[in-house]
């Protein structure tokens, strides 16, 4: 209880850590092990050697922990950062383990100031707070300020207050560097979002120059089943020549999924890893969401609240299609005077020959396909609009920008378009058959109303080679390894964002499932087993023993256990016990000896005598007995005697 004691600020740093940054999976095994550790009383020798084995190996599971888990978020890239943080958790355990509690402390002081850069957490001061309260529990539970002294005292109070106060200033400048940090990236990317991202916004810019740092491999959702194209996620119907938004009309609009009809359905099941936003992904034609309620807004977008941790069963249409609706007002062809007059001699020479809003859609679409290459550094500086600039030039670009193009040109031939914002899946896992959606699979493209269809019909400008290509998307042969390795991670993820954000579901899951109950009656059948097997070898080494007194017995058994565990002594064949403490006392002295023999004389007495005594204090000779050569281990031997002056 004591050592726990010890460590509860490694144990707060730890927690901690988890909850800011969600490395649960990182954390929540090495404070079970920790306390684990301490409770078999196991410890560790400090030796410079072992403390940088211990770093190199928090080093190397902070850096494994990228791979299958969310990368923690810190004003300096995550591979930098969760290497740093597994770093100071091995060396944390490590000192806690080798009774180095100052070391211990200190370490996990620095990862509390490294963890608490999260903004939206609350109650950072309550932290701290328990960690000066568990640091002066500990010192007054041993009694050992009280008997120091004043000086002492004071000391360790000062130690507490440097610690926790350089502690608190780390963590305000890693506040401060994020915010210049961020003014930074700010400033590299003039402002401009790239339209992706896993939160989408509520209106797109369309600027002339724009350098978009390349997607993150942040995994976002996991999708089981026949993954769909595109994923839906917002609807953007107001376009100003310059900005894509939301109108508020449909912003306003409530619709009801679609009753399933005599089509086929299929159903795609969804783990939502990570935060995004209050929109929910979902493909065309989606009728019903199993696992919550989402509120239906014009444009046939899910919005709901906390789906980070939820599995979902979405239910769709064998084909990806939206629900019929009545023909859209002028509002999605409506385009500023300017930017129509350059654009309208564009888009009827491009579609010349096609007479149906199909037929020029579909020629837009390959037009874009075979002209124009994908590129995150944008330059459309030029004369007109940048959209003009773009189509007439055939400027590299990248989605956004190609569907915003091609909606423009569609609303110049009075055909409804608009953009919509999602996520096109590709990793897919051939084991499995699992897709992961990562951060960087962000995309856009544009939905075209059909009369003749009576819906939105969706068509993709961006050229896809060489999108993959930039994206460094192209299909690649992972082999069966790979494979096996990615479907672990994706398991391991999908167990994470349980865990952070869903842990009384994940729970009820769990305990509900039939692998649980099978595990169950295993571990029940494997303990009663054990017993039965104890019980067996408890009466084969009393009748061995030649005593009928099991109690005796057992303590005879700790004794014998004792001396092959702490001095490798194993009586041989035939060998006396007096024969046997002979060969204690001359390997490890006179001191050791006679405490073995005081216990050997009430053993004796006992079981040859018949002699009552008293088992509790045997058994409290035979933990002296192993206390003290434990002791003789870690300490180096006394001398016999004193050496003669001269």
């Amino acid at each position: 209880m004591k050592r726990l004691v010890e460590l509860a600020p490694v144990f707060a740093a730890l927690m901690l850590h988890a909850v800011a940054h969600g490395r649960w999976l990182l954390c929540a095994p090495v404070m079970v092990g920790l306390a684990w550790a301490v409770m078999k009383d196991v410890r560790i020798d400090y030796t410079p050697a072992r403390l940088l084995l211990a770093g190199a190996v928090g080093l190397g599971v902070g850096s494994a922990m990228l791979w299958v888990s969310e990368p923690p978020t810190a004003p300096f890239p995550p591979s930098i950062f969760g290497p740093l943080c597994g770093a100071l958790v091995g060396l944390a355990v490590l000192c806690g383990l080798g009774s180095n509690r100052y070391f211990a402390w200190t370490y996990a002081c620095l990862l509390v100031a490294l963890s608490m850069r999260v903004r939206e957490m609350q109650g950072v001061g309550w932290v701290l707070g328990a960690l000066v309260l568990s640091v002066l529990l500990v010192a007054f539970l041993e009694g050992g300020l009280p008997r120091t002294g004043l000086r002492a005292a004071v000391g360790f109070g000062v130690f507490v207050v440097l610690l926790l106060g350089l502690s608190l200033v780390l963590a305000r400048t890693i506040w401060a560097s994020e915010g210049m940090l961020g003014e930074a990236v700010y400033r590299m990317t003039s402002g401009i979002s790239s339209g992706g991202g896993s939160e989408f916004q509520s209106e797109v810019d369309i600027r002339a120059v724009v350098r978009s740092p390349r997607g993150s491999e942040r995994p976002l959702l996991v999708l089981s089943g026949q993954a769909p194209a595109r994923l839906r996620a917002r609807v953007f119907d107001e376009f100003d020549g310059s900005r894509w938004r939301t109108s508020k009309e449909l912003a306003e609009t409530r619709l009801e999924l679609p009753s399933g009809g005599t089509e086929a359905e299929r159903v795609l099941a969804m783990t939502v890893l990570a935060p995004v936003g209050p929109w929910l992904p979902a493909p065309a034609g989606t009728r019903a969401v199993e696992g919550l309620r989402p509120e239906v807004q014009g444009g046939w977008v899910l919005k709901a609240r906390e789906l980070e941790g939820n599995t979902l069963a979405l239910r769709t249409g064998a084909e990806e299609l939206l629900p019929p609706e009545a023909a859209q007002g002028a509002s999605l062809t409506a385009l500023p005077e300017a930017l129509e007059a350059e654009l309208r001699p564009l888009a009827e020479e491009l579609t010349r020959g096609a007479s149906t809003p199909r037929e020029r859609a579909r020629a837009l679409e390959a037009y874009f396909h075979e002209h124009f290459e994908y590129s995150l550094n944008v330059d459309l500086r030029g004369e007109g609009n940048p959209l003009t600039v773009l189509v007439r030039e055939k400027r590299a670009a990248y989605c956004t920008y190609f569907a915003s193009a091609m909606a423009a040109l569609l609303r110049t031939l009075d055909v409804p378009a608009r953009v919509v914002g999602g996520f096109a899946p590709e990793e897919r896992n051939p084991l499995t058959g699992a897709t992961l959606v990562r951060e960087r699979d962000a995309h856009a493209w544009v939905e075209v109303y059909l009369a003749d269809e009576g819906r939105f019909v969706a068509f993709d400008p961006t050229p896809w080679r060489s999108r993959d290509e930039t994206l460094g998307l192209s299909q690649e042969q992972r082999g069966f390894f790979g494979n096996l390795t990615g479907a672990v991670g994706t398991w391991l993820r999908q167990m994470g964002a349980g865990l952070r954000y869903q842990p009384l579901a994940l729970a009820r899951a769990v305990v509900g499932s039939p692998v649980f109950a099978v595990l169950v009656a295993g571990v029940l059948l494997w303990r009663l087993r054990r017993s039965r097997w104890e019980g067996r070898t408890k009466a084969r080494r009393v009748v061995a023993l030649g005593t009928k007194d099991v109690q005796l017995a057992a303590l005879y058994a700790r004794y014998l256990k004792t001396l092959k565990r702490r001095a490798g002594l194993v009586p041989r064949p035939s060998e006396t016990d007096d024969e046997l403490l002979s060969r204690l006392r001359t390997a490890r002295g006179d001191a050791v000896a006679d405490m073995a023999a005081e216990f050997l004389a009430h053993y004796r007495q006992a079981r040859y005598r018949g002699e009552p005594g008293d088992p509790a204090s045997w058994g409290a000779l035979v933990e002296r007995l192993d206390a003290t050569l434990r002791e003789a281990v870690t300490s180096p031997p006394a001398r016999a005697g004193r050496e003669s002056p001269g």
